[in-house]
């Protein structure tokens, strides 16, 4: 996705290129979803945030999070003690995210408003 200089796309004025950088920041299965759980819960443990995405494997978070650290968006603070104690934050930028969230509960409440959500339903 890299449009000449005469886009007139809605994003035109960051650029195409810069979208897919951000995008390659939180794409994947687990990266929004780690970066909703901190940013929704505040500071969590690594076990607390294993613990609140279910299915996820110790690698795959693991590997996800370093991922987000290396990008800026979450902060690791390890206290260095046994048993190891390493919490996870958002960053400024991580944080800077967070309207996408609540822009995704204002689509929830709209659709709400619209028909009654059955348990197991698909957005």
């Amino acid at each position: 996705m890299h449009p000449g200089p005469g886009c007139d796309c809605r994003y035109a004025d960051v650029g195409c290129d810069r979208m897919e950088q951000v995008m390659d920041k939180i794409s994947g299965k687990w990266k929004l979803r780690i970066l909703f759980m901190v940013g929704a819960h505040g500071t969590l443990r690594y076990g607390e945030l294993r613990r609140l995405l279910d299915g996820v494997t110790h690698k795959m978070l693991s590997a996800q999070l370093k991922e987000l650290a290396a990008d800026g968006l979450v902060a690791r603070r390890d206290y260095g003690e046994v048993p190891p104690r390493v919490e996870y934050s958002l960053t400024a930028d991580g944080e800077a995210l967070m309207p996408i969230f609540d822009d995704i509960r204002a689509y929830i409440r709209r659709q709400g408003a619209a028909r009654p959500a059955a348990p197991d339903t698909e957005l």
